[in-house]
């Protein structure tokens, strides 16, 4: 007993000691952190304004800023490495992961201290959220990067997949009597669409376009809603193992098959934009919030996109958003929910091979602040008290002039710290910017995409397939919406265009498909 006191108190002791040492960090040696980014603003003075002073002086550093041309990003990136002559920190926005582990083989990035989770646990923390951050050390056998995490502090559900929803026109859907529900299947989207067709309830006449959607999101509307494997704009996720433990192509899948022919369906219908394939940017969207002359689209599902859709909505047609505009999931036609597990490989952070221990440590501390509630409320509002504060039910309250935000009063904010461990779709589901019941309906969507998928609906990230590195996997590149667009526009026979289609890419499928069943098949 006496000795296991003893041993109590060397660790209160000990747990007391690291407890003062923490508080007394003073920081006293001052540091320059050269950071590399994309999205810099040449005029924008990235130590001058008080936001930035407050962390600089917290931590007793300022920035040395090098703005990454968007163009060439990942080739400027490149070289530096190669060369062995990085900054201090790199935001790499393009995740390779073979080159990550051909740069780690050679020595060429800085490798985290074992024990660097205990250290920053805040940091630690957002770290494991991404996923991508330990599936990486594990297979390099030890911590190389620092991806950001998509949802921390918010977490909408337990699982997050990609944003995107329909928007469709409320007082059209009213006036032929189409039911407003939360999640409709396809066909369902479909036979609305053919509904405001025949009976143009708002009186648009020939420029009435049921469905405005653009080639890459039309992959979120007819083929990912029944096959997860099927390919999207913002997703690797392709290849799945059978129930024998094969692996299979996804776009090669029957259910694909049975979204390509909603598509041609739409198509041939009129349902779409008859020369839908052409749309650019935001052009299909803008029929919809803009020119006020479509029934529905399909995009990203976000509070911010919610507001921009009002604004839009208000300035050019006139009416809002909450009388004209009704948000649902796009379900399969089995009536479940199907998507891939959504990753983040954007945004990470690299340091060079011989930073100094004592910066990289430095850098770290900051990083882990930046972790904290109080650091991203800094980040993202500014200062409590002077930029927001708490109301007396404890929601968040902007104390700007009406116009301005945190992000326009202090041009430091964005790129570099919005970019520090957590990405700003998490802050947007408690920012006051936007309408509570805008931000309400989207948690409520991330959550209704859980409970309407079944076991297996919603894939999961296979991370020998989505860190295998190979000649053949490299090679692997998709425009998938131009890709389904031309197959359900040929002539002739959909199914045999599409195994056409299929057969047309074995010589780059093929050879994958042989490296996957001979290292990871069950």
């Amino acid at each position: 007993m006496k000795r296991w006191i003893c041993l109590m108190l060397s660790v209160m002791m000990a747990l007391a000691c690291m407890v003062v040492a923490q508080a007394e960090t003073t920081y006293d040696q001052h540091m320059t952190f050269t950071i590399a980014s994309t999205n810099i603003n040449e005029s924008v003075d990235y130590n001058g304004d008080e936001l930035s002073q407050h962390f600089e002086q917290k931590f007793n550093f300022d920035w040395d800023i090098i703005s990454l041309p968007s163009e060439n990003t990942e080739e400027k990136i490149r070289i530096w490495i190669n060369a062995g002559n990085m900054p201090d920190i790199v935001i790499g926005n393009v995740y390779n992961n073979g080159e990550m582990m051909n740069y780690i083989d050679q020595g060429l990035l800085y490798r985290f201290p074992d024990d660097w989770k205990e250290r920053w646990p805040h940091a630690a923390a957002d770290f494991e959220l991404t996923k991508l951050g330990d599936a990486v050390a594990e297979k390099a056998g030890g911590t190389y990067l620092f991806p950001r995490a998509i949802f921390a502090t918010n977490y909408p559900a337990e699982k997050i997949v990609p944003h995107y929803i329909a928007y469709i026109r409320k007082d059209w859907a009213e006036a032929v009597g189409f039911e407003l529900k939360d999640a409709y299947k396809t066909s369902e989207l479909m036979e609305y669409a053919r509904l405001i067709k025949d009976q143009d309830p708002g009186n648009i006449g020939d420029r009435l376009v049921p469905m405005a959607i653009r080639p890459a999101f039309n992959c979120y509307t007819f083929m990912l809603p029944n096959n997860a494997y099927a390919g999207g704009s913002d997703t690797d996720c392709q290849f799945y193992k059978d129930e024998n433990g094969q692996y299979q192509w996804g776009p090669a899948s029957e259910d694909t098959l049975t979204g390509l022919k909603l598509l041609k369906e739409a198509y041939d219908d009129g349902l779409l934009n008859p020369e839908f394939y052409s749309y650019t940017g935001t052009e299909a969207e803008e029929d919809f919030y803009i020119a006020g002359i479509a029934g529905l689209s399909v995009y990203m599902g976000m509070a911010s996109y919610l507001d921009m859709t009002a604004s839009y909505i208000e300035n050019n047609l006139g009416t809002t958003y909450d009388d004209i505009v009704h948000t649902a999931l796009i379900l399969g036609e089995d009536g479940n929910y199907h998507a891939p597990e959504l990753i983040n490989y954007a945004g990470y952070m690299m340091f060079r091979p011989d930073i100094e221990t004592e910066k990289f440590e430095r850098f770290m501390d900051l990083i882990d602040y930046a972790a904290t509630d109080e650091g991203q409320m800094t980040i993202r509002m500014g200062f409590q008290g002077t930029d927001w504060d708490y109301d007396a039910d404890g929601n968040i309250q902007t104390l700007l002039p009406e116009g301005e935000s945190a992000r326009s009063k202090y041009p430091s904010i964005y790129p570099i710290y919005h970019r520090l461990v957590i990405m700003s779709d998490d802050f947007t589901l408690i920012n006051p910017a936007y309408k509570k019941e805008y931000r309400d309906r989207i948690i409520q969507m991330y959550t209704l995409k859980n409970e309407y998928a079944s076991d297996t609906s919603i894939a999961p990230v296979d991370w020998d397939v989505s860190l295998h590195s190979s000649d053949a996997m490299s090679r692997i590149s998709f425009d998938w919406g131009n890709e389904y667009a031309t197959i359900i526009l040929q002539d002739g026979d959909l199914e045999t265009n599409w195994r056409n289609w299929v057969d047309s890419y074995s010589y780059i499928i093929d050879p994958v498909l042989e490296e996957l069943n001979a290292e990871y098949a069950n």
